[in-house]
Formats: C-alpha cells, sequence, structure tokens
C-alpha cells in the first residue's frame, strides 16, 4: 500500500463512523469535502469509486436520460453541440470499479453502505460486463434495508419506503419466499412506526406495496388490517364535527385507495361511502377558500365522482361549480403585453403575403396562419426550460363565467394538451396581423362577394344549394357584421367538411341509441384520416383548435350551442371563419377524377 493510499483508506474506514441517523448525500459530501480538503485532482480508483458511489440517483425518473437502469445521474445539462453531459456517468464505471463496490459491500459494516454498494452492483453488472451479479448481492440488498428501516438508520422516511420497494422486487425476482415474508412484514410494522394522518406520504405505501401484488402471501387477517387502517384515517380526515382536522388532499389518498379496492370486489355501496367522505372533505374545505381554488377543488370531486358512477352526486357538485363561477371570473386578473411594430415594418409583412394575383393570395392567406405543430412543440420546451415549473402542475381553462371546462396536464402527461393551449394562446396574438392582412387585401382587390364566393366555389367541398348563404356571410363580413358572419359561416364550414368526407368515399353517418342514425360530430368530422391525409396534420390540428376543442377556440361548438358571449362575435373570429373557409378551398377535384380530392400547394 502506497503512502497515498493508506489515509485514503483510513478515510474509507471512517464513513461507518458516521452519526446516525443521514442519508447519502452526507457520505458523498464526507467525500468531496476530503478530496477538496487533501487538495487531490487525480483520483486514485478507490477515491473515484466512493465518490461516484453515492451521487447516483435511486429509482430514477427521467426516462429519456437513464440507462434502463435503476440508478441514474444527479445531474444532466445539454452541451452547445448537441450532446448532453452526465454526471456520475455510467461510462465511468468500469468492471474494477464494480468489483470494488462488491468487496466494499463485503467490508462496510453501515447498512446504508452496505446496501449501496451492493445495490449498484446488482443494478449495472448486466449493463458492463453482459453477465448476471451473484444472488448473494440481492440477499445484502433485502438484509440491509431491512436493518435500515427497523433500526432507523436513515435520515428520510420517504427515502427508506423507496428502498423497501426497491428490495421487495429483488426479493420477488430471485424467488426468495422467506426474505419476501420478512419484507412484507418490515413494510407493515414501519409504516406503523412512521404513519401522520396528514402526511399521506407516509403511509398508504403498505396498501401499494402489499395488496396490489398477488405474488406476495398476505392473510386475511393482515389484509384486513391494512384496509382498516385506511378506513380509520380517511374517517379522522373527513369529520365534519372537527372543521381544524379535516385535510381533503389526505383525505383523498386514502379515498382512492379504498374506492379502487371496493371497485374490484364490486362492493358499490363501500365505494359510495368513501367516495362521500373524500367529496365532503373538500366541499367542507372549499367553503373558506377563495372561489379559484374552491373551483379546482369541486371541478376534482366532479372528475372523481363521474369516474366511479356517481352520477347524481357529481350532479350536485355541478351545481355549484356553476354557483361559484362568477366569483372565478372576478377573481381572475388579465395579463397584458405591448408590443410595437413600425409602419415600415408592417408594410413589409403585409406586402410579403399580398401579391398582384387574387388567387394566389388566397392561397397564401390560407397557407400563412396555419400552426406549425412542430414549432410550438419547440416553443414549448423553450417556454419549459426558462419557467419549468409552470409545465411540471397541471392547469384547468375557464369559460367566460368561470366554469371549468379543460384540463391541461402537464408537459410529460399531457404534450398534446399544452399544444393545442398554446397555439390558441398564439392565434389570439396573430389575430393583430391577420387583421391587417385583410384590411390590405379587401382594399387592394376592392373584393366583392361575389369575387371571394366565385373563388371558394372552385372546390368541391361547398354544397351549390348552400351557394347563397355563403354569399350572405361573406357579404355580412365585407359590411362589418360579424354577428351575422359567424352565425352564417360556421354552420357552412361544417357542412363543406361534411361534404368532404363524403366526397372522398368516408361515412358521414354513426349509429344513434335508438337504432337509427345520425350524422358525425364536426370533431369526429376532423379526426377522419382522410381529413388529416388531404390537409395534412398541421391544418387538420388547426381547425379542431379553432373549431371543436375545449382547449383552444371551440367557436363550433360554442357558438351553434348559445355559449359564447356577446362579446365573442368581433371582427377576430369573422378573419378566422373566412381563413377557414379559405382553407378548405384549397381542396381540388383531381383531373379526370370527380370522387378524390387534394389539397393544392
Amino acid at each position: 500500500m502506497t503512502n497515498m493510499e493508506k489515509p485514503i483508506s483510513g478515510f474509507v474506514d471512517s464513513l461507518d463512523l458516521l452519526n446516525d441517523p443521514f442519508a447519502e448525500h452526507k457520505i458523498s459530501g464526507a467525500v468531496n469535502s476530503y478530496i477538496k480538503e487533501k487538495g487531490i485532482k487525480d483520483l486514485p480508483a478507490k477515491l473515484m469509486a466512493e465518490a461516484m458511489a453515492f451521487d447516483f440517483v435511486q429509482n430514477y425518473q427521467n426516462k429519456e436520460t437513464s440507462w434502463g437502469t435503476y440508478y441514474g445521474p444527479m445531474m444532466v445539462w445539454n452541451n452547445d453541440d448537441g450532446t448532453a453531459t452526465e454526471s456520475p456517468s455510467i461510462k465511468l464505471v468500469s468492471q474494477e470499479i464494480l468489483k470494488y463496490w462488491k468487496e466494499r459491500s463485503k467490508q462496510a459494516e453501515h447498512p446504508i453502505l452496505k446496501l449501496r454498494y451492493a445495490d449498484l452492483v446488482w443494478d449495472f453488472s448486466k449493463h458492463i460486463t453482459e453477465k448476471s451479479p451473484h444472488f448473494s448481492l440481492a440477499h445484502t440488498i433485502i438484509d440491509n434495508t431491512i436493518a435500515i428501516a427497523t433500526q432507523g438508520r436513515h435520515k428520510y422516511e420517504t427515502d427508506v419506503i423507496t428502498k423497501l420497494e426497491r428490495a421487495l422486487l429483488v426479493a420477488l425476482s430471485i424467488n426468495n419466499p422467506e426474505r419476501v415474508e420478512k419484507l412484507r412484514d418490515t413494510i407493515i410494522q414501519y409504516e406503523d412506526s412512521i404513519a401522520e394522518d396528514t402526511k399521506p406520504g407516509l403511509w398508504g405505501f403498505t396498501f401499494d406495496l402489499l395488496l396490489k401484488n398477488k405474488k406476495i402471501p398476505i392473510s386475511e387477517e393482515i389484509k384486513q388490517k391494512i384496509i382498516q387502517d385506511l378506513e380509520d384515517r380517511l374517517s379522522k380526515l373527513s369529520d365534519t364535527s372537527n372543521k381544524n382536522n379535516i385535510d381533503p388532499w389526505a383525505a383523498e389518498a386514502a379515498a382512492l385507495r379504498l374506492a379502487g379496492y371496493y371497485r374490484i370486489l364490486n362492493q358499490k355501496e363501500s365505494i359510495r361511502n368513501v367516495l362521500l367522505k373524500f367529496g365532503t372533505a373538500f366541499e367542507v374545505a372549499s367553503e373558506d377558500a377563495s372561489a379559484l381554488q374552491a373551483s379546482a377543488w369541486l371541478q376534482r370531486v366532479h372528475s372523481v365522482y363521474i369516474d366511479y358512477g356517481l352520477r347524481e352526486e357529481a350532479e350536485k357538485i355541478a351545481i355549484k361549480l356553476k354557483e361559484i363561477g362568477p366569483k372565478v371570473n372576478e377573481e381572475m386578473k388579465p395579463i397584458s403585453h405591448e408590443m410595437k411594430i413600425s409602419h415600415e415594418d408592417m408594410q413589409k409583412y403585409i406586402n410579403s403575403i399580398i401579391d398582384d394575383d387574387l388567387e394566389s393570395t388566397f392561397v397564401r392567406i390560407a397557407i400563412h396562419y396555419i400552426p406549425k405543430k412542430d414549432q410550438v412543440e419547440n416553443q414549448l420546451k423553450d417556454l419549459a426550460q426558462k419557467a419549468p415549473i409552470s409545465y411540471l402542475v397541471p392547469r384547468q381553462i375557464q369559460d367566460h363565467q368561470g366554469r371549468p371546462i379543460a384540463f391541461i396536464g402537464s408537459l410529460e402527461d399531457d404534450l398534446i394538451g399544452n399544444i393545442v393551449h398554446l397555439s390558441a394562446q398564439n392565434m389570439g396574438i396573430s389575430v393583430v396581423f391577420l387583421r391587417r392582412v385583410m384590411e390590405e387585401f379587401i382594399s387592394r382587390f376592392k373584393l366583392t362577394p361575389k369575387n371571394v364566393v366565385d373563388y371558394l366555389y372552385q372546390s368541391p367541398v361547398f354544397d351549390e344549394d348552400k351557394r347563397e348563404l355563403i354569399l350572405n356571410g361573406i357579404r355580412a363580413y365585407l359590411k362589418n357584421d360579424h354577428l351575422t358572419t359567424i352565425h352564417l359561416l360556421i354552420p357552412q364550414i361544417e357542412s363543406a367538411f361534411r361534404k368532404f368526407v363524403e366526397h372522398t368515399g368516408g361515412p358521414v353517418l354513426k349509429p344513434s341509441r335508438g337504432g337509427g342514425m345520425h350524422l358525425k360530430t364536426l370533431d369526429e368530422l376532423l379526426r377522419d384520416q382522410r381529413v388529416i391525409n388531404v390537409f395534412g396534420e398541421d391544418m387538420s390540428l388547426y381547425f379542431r383548435i379553432l373549431l371543436t376543442d375545449q382547449r383552444g377556440w371551440n367557436l363550433r361548438n360554442d357558438v351553434c350551442h348559445g355559449i359564447s358571449p356577446a362579446a365573442t362575435f368581433q371582427v377576430n373570429i369573422s378573419d378566422r371563419v373566412i381563413h377557414t373557409l379559405l382553407c378548405l378551398a384549397l381542396v381540388r377535384d383531381k383531373e379526370g377524377n370527380n370522387s378524390d380530392a387534394e389539397q393544392a400547394n
């Protein structure tokens, strides 16, 4: 042993003497402090192995940057050349380091150290050596996880829960019934020792780990204990006799576990009982909350009731949501942004779209104002980097009366919902530019209703018997009568899509519950593969955002169902309606084939 290796070995041995309880980052910190204190620049293999061992993150969740292993890097950052740097990286883990960790798992005394060394070898061996690790490492993982839990050796209870789950999976993977049973008993005992009613992260894991896995032997007595613990906790958390003790989020954690369990057993009354307790907890809590909070909470209750078939109870919640809707609107504050564009720049922009030819300008306007899905997705990723928290949490959309009408999940869970929502926002900004282009276009060509309708009817998607309706709608648009424009033309847009699907050989009828047939909805037509094939994915998505998606503008549904307030019927909406007609007019019959259609380039 060299002079350098002696103090390093002494330091490594001292890690066993760290005071309990502690977490892995304390070991990592001790190693890094030692390196810094000694001024070591070129790390010996032993010290590098120690430095890496406790920096890896257990139960790594970022699948995009993971290696298909249980452990992952603590940090990942993008480089200017498009590559990524990981710290620590699995690329630095050699067979020699695996051998060192294996030996340390035998030599170390503290269960946190023994567990980490053994688990890294168990996790990385197949990736590094292409050979399966020895089963004795699994025994080390399981036995030391049990020691950590029963002896209170770790600082954070939630980390111990994660380790218990990991150890249980390892025990099942090696088919070791004795250790599975020991872990089962340890998990039950550990929850009993740390559970606090108002901290749902510290209970319920016994239910999750044991009752959901049929490979784990569970007696009826144990099963009843787990269920009764949840029932008792739910009752305390939703007890209306003492409002101060009500915790709706914790009540939800208990109720949804129980409801799912009772659903499997088809115990409908039990489902109803636990969900009513959960709902009551939120209703009581919402009485002292802001209208925005109350709306979000009650919407959650409504969603759960619907999911479990409690229709009558859901209707009562819906009434409450409608009642607080106006208050929600009062609490919402507008966000504005000022943008200045010079007259010269605006004119250049207008001239880039409008040329000397009427028909080519119609086409340019149609194509120019279609949101590009890939561009919006890149915009979302950029925004998520600048303001990550905004895209980690779900959001709800309110209508003009404050009623919740749509839900958008996190960027990771609901990419298309976020694309639709941001596209709708972008369309709201682009109305300024579309308006100026339409003003110039109308003025420069001295557009008449006949000019526009003659152009539209070069496409086969418009019914001849609707020509007069469309003519009157265009006439109203050119006279700035937007109320008439919107009401007349949106139904003609739906008719055109229906004719397009028929024209290309698709069905427009579907069976009704009464035994007959009725017309497909516009949203169903817009999702028809024929529409997507001809108009393209970007334009098809645009039609849905504009006309039928509640996360977007949803014009067709709001106007035709009488939902839109009077303020809706403005020029910016009329411009988009006309734009949609121009998009439809891109469709032309192929020469010599009246039953097929194609999109104009």
